[in-house]
């Protein structure tokens, strides 16, 4: 079979048509403006992993309920890397905001351990985990808005 530079020249032609024709990938956007995701989203799941680390779960159900909270408000974390702001765009924000992210993962990792096989000392470093979570916030909170609570372990 013999291939002539105009049947290169036309394959190739067809090929970038296709490319051209394709839409952009979706991209990661903001639904909701930082104060509300703050108030409407994190601040519950905050408030329910709080309740669940007022004492240590008796039992695998209740090291599993408490992972679920962590888990979850690990991913609502990441989502603090995609607002549609300036300011979002910044080194400060974006470490601030990985911050978040990085100590409520410890969280959710230090629960999914002790959910593997309970012992009383590993709600002690899910704990010390889940106490270090209010530092970040609140470093956050102190840098990005004055409005912003303090948050309390």
């Amino acid at each position: 079979m013999r291939i002539t530079v105009a049947s290169l020249l036309l394959l190739s032609a067809l090929s970038t048509g296709e490319a051209a024709q394709q839409p952009d990938p979706p991209q990661p956007e903001a639904i909701l403006e930082t104060g509300e995701l703050m108030v409407m989203v994190i601040r519950p799941a905050y408030v329910e992993l709080q309740q669940m680390m007022a004492k240590s779960p008796a039992d695998r159900p209740q090291w599993a309920l408490l992972y679920q909270k962590a888990a979850r408000l690990a991913e609502f974390e990441n989502l603090i890397l995609f607002r549609p702001h300036e300011r979002a765009a910044t080194p400060e924000w974006k470490g601030l905001a990985a911050s978040a992210r990085r100590t409520t993962a410890a969280l959710a990792a230090a629960v999914l351990s002790g959910l593997q096989s309970p012992q009383a000392e590993d709600f002690a470093k899910v704990r010390k985990n889940y106490e270090s979570i209010a530092g970040s916030c609140n470093a956050c909170h102190r840098t990005m808005s004055r409005e912003a609570p303090v948050i309390k372990p």
